[in-house]
């Protein structure tokens, strides 16, 4: 669990270098806080992009990752457990650190509930909602997502669909915007996956993705990297990560 703080002086007594670095933290916030918004946050390392599956019943699921933005960096922590079979608790967050100082954090919490498994007969469905702040930017989300996943090649190739709605309250008033992301997910070699995605918030710059990741111990620890931007903003959105997720045994239950 992550604290969220935002660590700067007060404009009366900001020295020089603070100001500066407050000229260069909105960038880095704006972009993340967007992430955040977008989707369930990498419910599926390294996708961005949420998938109909849950954490095993009775496991936890730790994940970790770096994220390197052009003008900041992260460190993010996301743990889960599934303690009653089919629903998914998660909470973590980040912390941010942009070019020139002013470090804060991010904080976001998610229920994701598993509805029906994929199978030849049809799409695996789930549903998640949550809440996330960014009390740097005096904003709290609230959103909720509904989640497909359909099998083209049993699990050789898989496709993801998202589709919801974010409630954001920020100092200047409150929106409510629509969610949405799409990724095909596809086995490259044994133990290694490859993933495209393309996600987005309506009235905000979509995004792509591509990510890879690698099974180290099958169904307990994996490594993962992605790398994206905006469309057409490459110079200015491009974000890159690599990660871990350990699995638990069952042990809740």
């Amino acid at each position: 669990m992550l604290k969220l703080d935002l660590v700067t002086a007060s404009a009366a007594q900001a020295t020089p270098a603070v100001r500066a670095s407050r000229q260069r933290t909105p960038l880095a916030l704006a972009a993340l806080t967007a992430c955040l918004a977008v989707a369930p946050v990498h419910a599926g390392r390294p996708l961005a992009t949420d998938d109909a599956a849950v954490v095993a019943a009775g496991a936890c699921q730790f994940e970790t990752w770096f994220e390197h933005w052009r003008d900041a960096r992260a460190f993010w922590l996301n743990p889960g457990c599934n303690p009653f079979g089919s629903t998914e608790f998660s909470f973590g967050g980040a912390h941010v650190r942009p070019d020139g100082g002013g470090a804060f954090s991010l904080m976001r919490g998610q229920v994701k509930q598993h509805v029906r498994a994929y199978d030849e007969n049809g799409p695996g469905l789930a549903v998640a909602a949550g809440a996330a702040r960014a009390r740097a930017a005096g904003q709290q989300d609230v959103f909720a997502n509904g989640i497909v996943t359909l099998p083209l090649a049993g699990e050789a190739v898989l496709v993801h669909l998202n589709a919801g709605a974010t409630r954001s309250r920020m100092p200047a008033g409150s929106k409510t915007r629509a969610t949405w992301a799409a990724a095909l997910d596809a086995e490259a070699v044994a133990g290694t996956r490859a993933a495209g995605e393309v996600f987005g918030t309506s009235g905000e710059r979509a995004r792509w993705q591509l990510g890879l990741k690698h099974e180290l111990l099958p169904g307990h620890l994996q490594l993962d990297a992605s790398i994206g931007s905006a469309f057409g903003r490459w110079s200015t959105t491009r974000t890159v990560t690599i990660g871990v997720v350990a699995v638990t045994p069952s042990f809740l239950r």
